[in-house]
């Protein structure tokens, strides 16, 4: 994977996981991720720490290069080794693209996000890159002899626009690790002081399909209220530069955190929120499984995929993506109302019995590998 393999980010929480499940049946797991600095990482034969690619410059094209060069250095760390089965997981596209035919028994392609369907089609450069890239993929297909997708929209298009057969396709929804899962299911309401704020709070990636513009707009509004911001990403700096501009005294940008600190900001949450652009109702924020395990109250701003996964739980609340008036009016209902007063067990129920990370993953390996003649002990 083309990300640190930290336990905080969406990405190194499902390969970890996978190496969970993987390794309770037999198998020797090697891990090819990010090297990060912060994590004082030591290379053993569990784990390789491929070095990052300076950003030469700053936008689109500096990005697609930066990812590029290291795909290509990863895959050629690949190759010093002989691995059997070999599990590429993107949303990173050139893991993807540029991965080699025959570069093992059995190659799997991991699809957590369908990135390159969001390039807009209002942009030439996008729109042409976007062209491209669809070219790549089908060219890709043959690399691959089974593939993972966490929702039905991505189903759907790795078997229509790909021509991957149904059978090479396996839904593995996102979910939580089951440690996550016992820690995150213990938490409950938190009890308020009559004169304490309510606290919303956003844990997540922070980039542009995410928005938390809208999230500071919200913040402007409700001065009694107080709005955590955790986690980092393309975009963090831009809102930081927005809040500073709004003059907002009510938002905390705390960074990226260790799991143990994470687990405190669940604890002292009322409200949890979260949001998409409408562009990207493809998708799922991989976050909405953990809030769902806190069984605290959700705000949502999205459209699509997501939507139909909240179908299946209550205690929330679904709004229109980038809009803070509409945002405002959900933290004054769930105040007024006080909904934030409810823990929700159906949701960690539901949690529990379908959205396990190592369960999910243990029955793809089971139907693709030893379907496959594989046995565990390679």
């Amino acid at each position: 994977m083309s990300y640190p393999f930290k336990p905080e980010l969406a990405a190194g929480n499902r390969m970890i996981s996978l190496a969970n499940a993987a390794r309770e049946k037999g198998y020797q797991v090697t891990i090819y991720s990010l090297k990060d600095d912060s994590l004082k990482q030591k290379e053993n034969d569990g784990h390789h720490c491929i070095e990052p690619v300076q950003q030469l410059f700053n936008g689109f094209v500096g990005r697609a290069i930066k990812e590029i060069c290291f795909a290509k250095r990863i895959f050629r760390e690949l190759r010093r080794k002989d691995h059997q089965v070999v599990w590429v997981s993107i949303p990173s596209m050139f893991l993807f693209f540029l991965a080699p035919k025959n570069f093992a028994v059995l190659s799997h392609l991991d699809v957590r996000d369908l990135t390159w369907e969001y390039l807009k089609d209002d942009r030439s450069i996008e729109r042409f890159a976007k062209k491209i890239f669809q070219f790549l993929a089908r060219r890709k297909v043959s690399a691959f002899k089974s593939v993972s997708v966490t929702n039905p929209t991505e189903f759907s298009y790795m078997c229509n626009e790909l021509g991957f057969a149904e059978s090479q396709v396996k839904l593995v929804p996102n979910g939580v690790s089951r440690e996550q899962f016992s820690k995150l299911s213990q938490i409950q309401v938190c009890k308020k002081d009559t004169k304490g704020p309510i606290v919303i709070s956003y844990l997540g990636n922070i980039g542009i399909p995410q928005n938390l513009c809208i999230f500071v707009d919200a913040a402007l509004r409700l001065p009694k209220v107080i709005f955590n911001v955790v986690g980092a990403g393309e975009n963090l700096k831009v809102v930081e530069d927005y809040a500073k501009k709004k003059g907002v005294s009510n938002v905390n940008f705390l960074g990226s955190l260790s799991w143990v600190d994470l687990f405190e900001i669940y604890t002292g949450s009322d409200i949890l929120y979260a949001q998409l652009k409408k562009e990207f109702e493809g998708a799922v924020p991989s976050k909405l499984y953990e809030y769902l395990s806190t069984g605290k109250f959700i705000i949502y701003g999205g459209s699509g995929e997501a939507l139909n996964l909240l179908e299946n739980f209550d205690n929330f609340l679904t709004i229109s993506p980038d809009n803070p008036r509409k945002l405002v009016e959900a933290i004054e209902l769930v105040i007024q109302e006080k909904l934030y007063e409810k823990n929700s067990d159906k949701n960690k129920k539901k949690i529990r019995d379908s959205f396990i990370r190592e369960d999910h993953l243990g029955s793809c390996l089971d139907n693709f590998y030893i379907d496959n003649s594989l046995q565990h002990e390679n």
